[in-house]
């Protein structure tokens, strides 16, 4: 496990260091676009494109970190009805649903990049579309990881807690 833990790290500085690139091309592509049309009356060919193709990758990294540090959105209304208990089977079920979630999204997401990529769909900036469209079965593919990850946990505290 201690690898697999390494390896999930490794993965985080990655997803981080990718979230703060996209972020930063996100603001600098946007301020300059501003800045083109308001007082130029011009603007970047394809910049539009790029800008929400870049919101997509903030977006499931961000989602993918998210769910690292268990930050995730979820809707806490048994937790607080059941008792302190069964918290860690609340936990599991809301994990094992989570990651059958992310499964079936992932798999969804990877026949549409599969499609186009298939299309040879290009964007306007002459980027081909599946490349900067892998992010969605990618980020739901990591999702689903973590909340393997978050399962595995779980199951080894009920287990030091059955022992």
């Amino acid at each position: 496990m201690c690898t697999l833990q390494r390896l999930e790290q490794w993965i985080s500085v990655l997803e981080r260091a990718a979230v703060v690139v996209s972020f930063a091309g996100l603001m600098l592509l946007g301020l300059l676009q501003i800045i083109l049309r308001n007082v130029f009356a011009s603007g970047l060919f394809g910049a539009d494109e790029i800008l929400r193709h870049l919101v997509l990758w903030v977006g499931f990294l961000g989602a993918s970190l998210a769910t690292r540090e268990q930050r995730h959105l979820r809707i806490d209304i048994l937790s607080r009805m059941l008792p302190s208990k069964y918290q860690l089977w609340l936990d599991a079920g809301t994990h094992l649903l989570a990651l059958a979630g992310c499964v079936m999204l992932a798999q969804a997401a990877w026949a549409f990049v599969r499609e186009e990529w298939m299309a040879e769909t290009v964007l306007t900036a002459g980027i081909a579309a599946w490349i900067v469209q892998s992010i969605i079965p990618l980020g739901f593919g990591l999702m689903a990881c973590r909340f393997a990850l978050h399962l595995v946990n779980v199951r080894s505290q009920v287990t030091r807690k059955l022992t």
